[in-house]
């Protein structure tokens, strides 16, 4: 049986939306949108101005592309190529769209556009993530984005994305697209807490529908209130490595197995998990890379370099200690260099752990080291620079043989901060103090 659908049954059963727009901007007719559209009202949006509906950075950008493209040779135009721009739904957030215009003129030199906008959201690759990682956008924005990539909201589907970060298995980060969506996140991370893990058995490449009324109290609570009961968890693997995890919660129609993950679905998981695995290693790259660039190999502490480009960039108040290993040279002579390490390695950790988290250590030389103090006056750096010696007096070597320290000082705010501390520490020495100021001699 053929069965002949007319015009207006064709356009309101599409997803895309199809909208006239006159030349000052007004939209004459919306049709379209089947399931809804970004959560726009369709029917209301006629008589309505299109630059309502767009953030303010893409208002210009749009009507210069309409102006520029009007040709008064022809009655009629159609744009060689989509362009993409942003839809603002009643939330304030801002979705990507493909935009196909169609230019017509009316009364001589008048015009209209026929645009069709579909949302970037259903297409079939992912690209918006690696879209922003491309152009430079901070990784927490491009984390954000994944979840995004494949968010459903409409009146039969719904579905939120959350990416669950194992980079610290004791302690994930549970990352969703959205303010609003933040609970939802909370009750996960609760959830794992308690040492769920939703994809416990699931390989590389496997992704799975999960029981939601087996998950934990804090989570079932959150998803019983929004009635969703589907669900489904896609781990993400690194060279062999379980990094992330992907969850799904959301809502189907009654008539919809939640237990099921139906082919398209599992296709478009699978590209996520592969774009998110590529964004990892590249991630993972970047940091070995700044890592050797600005990390001492030896000691782990920042590297001489690291350290000069903080001075430069973070000049503040505070201080910087000076740190020396009284004779060092000794030790190496009588020992080997093999326990000369050793000594600055502990030396390390020792002033580490007498530090605060914000202050700066670095290795600046053979057996100096340099800490910067953000914010500590003159008193509290001698604090820490007499803990720093205190924790050093009880470091023997096997031998027998003790080690200490000199440690200068120096306000940060001075011409050249690492030289007055650098000149206090000689002082320290000459005077066996073991500590001073910047001071007179």
């Amino acid at each position: 049986m053929h069965l002949k659908m007319d015009t207006d049954a064709l356009l309101d059963s599409m997803r895309g939306l199809i909208i006239v727009v006159l030349r000052d901007g007004t939209i004459e007719q919306a049709r379209g949108g089947f399931g809804g559209f970004l959560g726009l009202d369709v029917a209301s949006l006629p008589g309505t101005n299109v630059f309502e509906h767009v953030p303010p950075a893409d208002a210009d950008e749009l009507a210069l592309y309409f102006i520029e493209s009007v040709d008064e040779s022809a009655s009629t135009i159609a744009l060689p190529l989509p362009f993409r721009m942003a839809v603002v739904d009643p939330d304030g957030f801002a979705h990507p769209v493909d935009v196909i215009p169609t230019g017509k003129m009316i009364n001589g030199d008048d015009w209209s556009w026929t645009v069709l906008l579909i949302p970037v959201a259903l297409n079939g690759s992912n690209t918006r993530s690696l879209d922003l990682e491309i152009g430079g956008a901070p990784r927490d924005a491009v984390r954000k984005m994944l979840c995004e990539e494949l968010r459903v909201d409409n009146a039969n589907y719904t579905s939120r994305w959350l990416l669950i970060d194992l980079a610290e298995p004791d302690s994930p980060n549970v990352i969703v697209a959205r303010p609003v969506d933040q609970v939802i996140a909370d009750a996960v991370s609760v959830g794992l807490q308690t040492g769920w893990k939703p994809w416990d058995g699931l390989s590389a490449g496997a992704s799975a529908s999960v029981d939601v009324t087996a998950f934990p109290d804090s989570v079932r609570a959150v998803l019983d209130e929004r009635g969703w009961t589907r669900s489904i968890v896609a781990p993400v693997f690194v060279h062999g490595k379980l990094s992330a995890a992907f969850l799904l919660v959301g809502g189907v129609p009654s008539d919809y197995d939640p237990m099921s993950v139906k082919r398209n679905v599992a296709a478009r998981i699978q590209s996520l998990v592969r774009a998110t695995t590529m964004l990892i290693e590249r991630w993972n790259d970047q940091d070995r890379l700044h890592a050797a660039a600005t990390t001492d190999e030896l000691t782990g502490l920042i590297n001489r370099r690291e350290l000069f480009a903080r001075l430069g960039s973070e000049r503040r108040t505070g201080s910087l200690l000076y740190v020396d290993v009284d004779d060092f040279k000794s030790v190496n002579d009588r020992l080997g260099h093999t326990a000369g390490d050793e000594v600055l390695v502990q030396l390390a950790r020792r002033i580490e752990s007498v530090c605060r988290p914000q202050d700066g250590i670095g290795r600046v030389g053979g057996d100096e080291f340099v800490v910067v103090l953000p914010g500590a006056d003159a008193e509290l750096a001698d604090q820490i620079a007499r803990r720093i010696v205190e924790s050093v007096d009880d470091l023997r070597l096997e031998s027998g043989l003790t080690v200490s320290v000199s440690v200068g000082s120096a306000p940060l705010d001075v011409k050249d901060p690492l030289d007055a501390a650098d000149q206090a520490m000689l002082r320290a020495k000459r005077r066996r103090r073991e500590v001073a100021g910047s001071g007179p001699a």
